[in-house]
Formats: C-alpha cells, sequence, structure tokens
C-alpha cells in the first residue's frame, strides 16, 4: 500500500507541470446549506480534470524501454485526456481505447493531444478486452485509469493542496468511478487531516462501491446508468478498495436528478463550469445527504468536461 510520502513525492514531480487548482466557496451555497462549503475545482486543472495529475506521475516512472513501446489506456474520456497530454509532454506514442458513445469534445480533445483513438463497446469489460488485445500485439505499456499505485498517488496530491489552503477541515467529500481520486485523497486527507471524515459518493445507478464497502468485498455490477460518464465503471480496483476500506468513513449515493441543480447553480451563482462526474461530490454537500450543519466542508469538482449538447438540456 502507498503512503503519505508516495503522495509528497508524486507532487514534486507534478509541481513544474500540473495547476494548484483554487478551493472556491459561495456565501449564497453557505447561507442554504448551513456549512462552511469549500470547492477544490479540478476543472481548472490541465485537460479540464484531475486525471492529469495521476496520468503524468505514471508516465513519469516508466523505463527508457517502456517509453520506446508506447503506452495504452482505456477511458471514456477524461483519463484519456491526461495520458495523451503527458505522453505529448514526455514525446511518447499514446494509444487510447474508449466506447463509442464518450463525450465527442472528450474524444476531440484526445485527439488533439495527439493520442490515436480507438472505439469499442460501452462497457468497462469491453475497454479491457480491446486493450489487452492491443497490448499483445503491440507490446504498449498499460497506463490503468485508476488501479496503480504511481497513479493514486499522482490523484492523492489533490487533497494535499487542499490542505496547503486550509488546515482545519471536518469532511472532505470525494466521487468514486474505479477508485482512482477517493483512494489518494483519502490517504493523503488521514494524514494530513486526521479528524476529517472522507465521504464517498456514487451516483445510485452506478453504486458498486457503496455495496463493495458495506460488503466489505469487491461487487462489481452488470451494467450501469447515470450522467455521469466517470462513473461508468462497473467495480473499482483492488488496489484502490483495499486503501478505501482502510480510509473512507462512509459511501454514500445521490440521484442523478441531484446532479443537475448543483451544475446549474455552479454555472449561475458561481460562474464555472462543471461535468456531471464533477458535480457528484458537491450535490450530495447541497442535498445534505448526511444531515450536517455548522461543519467545514470540502467537495472535489473532478473536472468540468461537458458535452455542449447535455449543457443545453441542463440550461
Amino acid at each position: 500500500m502507498i503512503s503519505i510520502s508516495d503522495i509528497e513525492s508524486a507532487y514534486k514531480t507534478l509541481k513544474p507541470v500540473v495547476h494548484k487548482t483554487p478551493l472556491l466557496s459561495s456565501r449564497t451555497f453557505n447561507h442554504l446549506n448551513g456549512n462552511e462549503v469549500y470547492f477544490k475545482a479540478e476543472n481548472f486543472q490541465r485537460i479540464g480534470a484531475f486525471k492529469f495529475r495521476g496520468a503524468y506521475n505514471k508516465l513519469s516512472s516508466l523505463t527508457e524501454a517502456e517509453r520506446k513501446r508506447g503506452v495504452i489506456a482505456h477511458s471514456s474520456g477524461n483519463h484519456a485526456q491526461g495520458v495523451a497530454l503527458a505522453s505529448k509532454l514526455f514525446g511518447i506514442k499514446a494509444v487510447i481505447v474508449m466506447p463509442h458513445d464518450s463525450v465527442k469534445s472528450k474524444v476531440e480533445a484526445t485527439k488533439g493531444y495527439g493520442a490515436e483513438v480507438i472505439f469499442c463497446g460501452t462497457t468497462t469489460d469491453d475497454r479491457e478486452r480491446t486493450t489487452d488485445d492491443l497490448i499483445d500485439k503491440f507490446g504498449y505499456t498499460l497506463i490503468h485509469p485508476y488501479n496503480d499505485e504511481k497513479l493514486i498517488a499522482g490523484q492523492g496530491t489533490v487533497a494535499l493542496e487542499i490542505f496547503q489552503d486550509t488546515k482545519d477541515l471536518d469532511y472532505l467529500f470525494v466521487p468514486i468511478g474505479g477508485g482512482g481520486l477517493i483512494s489518494g485523497c483519502a490517504l493523503a486527507a488521514k494524514n494530513l487531516f486526521p479528524n476529517a471524515k472522507v465521504i464517498g459518493v456514487e451516483t445510485e445507478g452506478a453504486n458498486d462501491c457503496f455495496q463493495s464497502f458495506r460488503a466489505k468485498k469487491i461487487i462489481k455490477l452488470q451494467s450501469v446508468n447515470t450522467i455521469a460518464d466517470g462513473m461508468r465503471t462497473l467495480s473499482v480496483g483492488m488496489l484502490n478498495f483495499e486503501i478505501i476500506q482502510k480510509y473512507v468513513d462512509n459511501i454514500i449515493t445521490i440521484k442523478d436528478d441531484d446532479i443537475y441543480p448543483m451544475m446549474k447553480f455552479f454555472l449561475e451563482r458561481m460562474k464555472i463550469l462543471v461535468e456531471p462526474t464533477g458535480a457528484v461530490a458537491p450535490a450530495a454537500v447541497m442535498k445534505n445527504a448526511l444531515d450536517i450543519r455548522g461543519k467545514k466542508v470540502c467537495a472535489i469538482i473532478s473536472g468540468g468536461n461537458v458535452d455542449p449538447d447535455f449543457l443545453k438540456n441542463i440550461l
């Protein structure tokens, strides 16, 4: 299992290339919510999401032979862009396997960073099968979207930055897809904010980690149904779940319908663009899912890459 020193080491690697994203707040939101709330705005990160952190940290650890062979990743969008940009910065060939129903803007951005995109079916299993076939054929190095220690350490730098900006915190709300962000941030948070409770948030239609956390074993879903495309994994990673079990206090779910008002609030009142997955943890705070008052709370906005048609429907 990784340690806080791995996350601190990742931060030194990432500091020259990542944006230190701000903690945002809204007096209106605080008044309505009854808590002192901060949003860690990873929608302002390079590629518009936290995924660049883990991808760059992983690629920085590759051997010269691995770099020459090129890398491959499977992703619905943000990890794809993170690997594509990191590969461009390192001068490495990148192949990205993406579901054919991926958000168009995410596909175009991935190609724009110079990666080759290969489409596959819509499930995690489809992505993994296609990726494995290409690795067997071409010898690419896999950059896993969440189940990797270097990647987890990179994602954990989000919580390290939160600590740099506020030394006192009661709750940290983190969205869960494959588990890379919450495992890295939970580990960091429990070392930096030992009294803070770490709360994972999923949507009801993609609640594999919610079920796994209660069963104390990984539950793999047969299918998912959620507008939060970053949560369409069928199960969390094994490394991620090990860390989640040790450091996460609770995992809760929200409805897809809870995401819309949060995205709308971000647009209209805070003037920022947040994607559905990025609004999941803040939405849990907005509806006060844990019925807390008078606490200092931080919710991570994981990204801001929204399909224009989807955004139009929300508005």
